[in-house]
């Protein structure tokens, strides 16, 4: 599978979320990262990166999710 296909299924994925209360998708092709907007005002960074056999072997203790926390006055 290709980075491309992932990113278009991850897109498909969250906006079929009907659970989530996702307000808001963005997508940057040229930086392969997904932001996504909650009802609730929190964002979410998804960075996509097609990891090389070797990576796949150090990184697995190294996965994270950058979480955003962003307050609205109304």
């Amino acid at each position: 599978m290709g980075l491309n296909y992932f990113k278009d299924k991850m897109f498909d994925l969250l906006n079929e979320a009907d659970n989530m209360g996702i307000m808001d998708i963005a997508v940057n092709d040229r930086s392969d990262k997904i932001l996504v907007q909650l009802t609730d005002g929190s964002t979410f960074v998804l960075e996509c990166r097609q990891l090389t056999p070797t990576q796949k072997k150090k990184s697995m203790g190294g996965a994270r999710v950058c979480w955003m926390l962003n307050r609205h006055t109304k």
